[in-house]
């Protein structure tokens, strides 16, 4: 009896070691590889509870240099632009973003009508979260914007690759639904501190990780066409929640390294391909293409969708970053100025009146 209460004890013991070694184990792989990728051992930046959107980055939204003083309806074209950390833009000056980039742009001729722009990029956002977030600058702002623009992409194609949820999925998204959901679901959400900590473990993240870039998605996944469904019936929402309000909406899908298609300047891409290791991982890359190429063949007839995917292929310089997907100062510029171009040809006249939509790129 005693041996077999000794062996139990050494046995459990030897679980309990190996939870904890694989949990260190995990914790020292993510925050390693979120230094090595984003600079930071943390994932995303500092946020707070939002009751409307989950969370919200401190000290977000960021201004936007360039603007006219004060919006005026009927007299000012007011554009409100919401994405991830792209728009929100993944520099430390706030002058070197999209928006200020494009507001500059945009007031730099007359007779133009003054364009006041509100960047609502928040750092890890994508589609299903600026989705909640426009609701809420709806309900909480009482000047209606003339253009709602969402740019997107490279957040929904990273969140459904981690999670393979038709919602596509957001950052923390396990952690918050095993929170809420398990307590009833699961004998361990009786004890609730375990099991969000085993929700919110390192060892659960790190799996996300490896199943985003090591276990391939193919073209023909149920589960992928779900969230093509899904994604579709958002955008489309937004582009009837806009109109109702006799406002225009775009949805600019963003270039990244990841997906592009067109030809690049051999010397570009030898620089680049050195710099954005990352993107030997294994099945990283061809789970990011075929996610992104499922959406894009679902949005490209939508009247409000405009695919800037393959804009900065004309590159002479690297303009991403390491990870492929948030641009240099260069990229960023590039961008905006795609963005005036087709919202001074497209939709303002010499008055600043907007004309229909149109999705093609001038």
């Amino acid at each position: 009896m005693k041996r077999g209460v000794h062996w139990l004890a050494v046995v459990f013991k030897c679980l309990i070691a190996t939870v904890i070694f694989v949990e260190v184990f995990s914790f020292l792989v993510v925050i390693t590889s979120n230094y090595w990728i984003y600079g930071q051992l943390r994932d995303g930046e500092r946020v707070h509870y939002d009751p409307y959107i989950l969370f919200q980055t401190d000290g977000y939204p960021r201004p936007t240099h360039h603007n006219p003083p004060m919006p005026e309806p009927g007299k000012t074209k007011i554009l409100w632009l919401f994405g991830g950390s792209t728009m929100a833009g993944a520099t430390d000056y706030d002058d070197r973003t999209i928006p200020s980039f494009l507001a500059a742009s945009l007031n730099e001729e007359k007779p133009l009508v003054p364009a006041y722009l509100t960047n609502y990029g928040e750092p890890s956002f994508n589609s299903l979260m600026e989705t909640k977030y426009l609701e809420k600058v709806l309900i909480e702002n009482p000047i209606r914007p003339d253009i709602i623009i969402f740019y997107d992409g490279a957040n929904d194609c990273t969140y459904f690759a981690q999670t393979r949820e038709p919602e596509g999925g957001h950052l923390g998204y396990s952690k918050v639904k095993g929170l809420i959901e398990s307590y009833q679901r699961s004998f361990f959400g009786l004890f609730k501190p375990l099991n969000a900590a085993i929700y919110a473990s390192f060892s659960k993240e790190l799996y996300e990780k490896i199943r985003q870039g090591v276990l391939p998605i193919a073209a023909d996944s149920p589960d992928l066409q779900r969230f093509v469904d899904v994604a579709e019936k958002r955008y489309d929402f937004v582009n009837e929640t806009a109109a109702k309000r006799g406002v225009k909406f775009l949805l600019i899908w963003q270039p990244t390294w990841w997906a592009e298609t067109d030809q690049i300047a051999p010397s570009v891409k030898r620089k680049e391909d050195k710099n954005i290791v990352i993107g030997r991982f294994f099945a990283l890359r061809h789970n990011f293409t075929v996610i992104n190429n499922a959406l894009v063949a679902r949005l490209k007839n939508k009247p409000y969708f405009i695919d800037f995917q393959n804009i900065l292929c004309p590159r002479t310089e690297p303009t991403y970053q390491d990870d492929g997907i948030h641009l240099e100062d260069g990229g960023r510029k590039m961008v905006a100025q795609r963005m005036s171009r087709l919202l001074k040809e497209r939709f303002f006249t010499s008055q600043g009146d907007l004309q229909g939509n149109d999705n093609r790129i001038p």
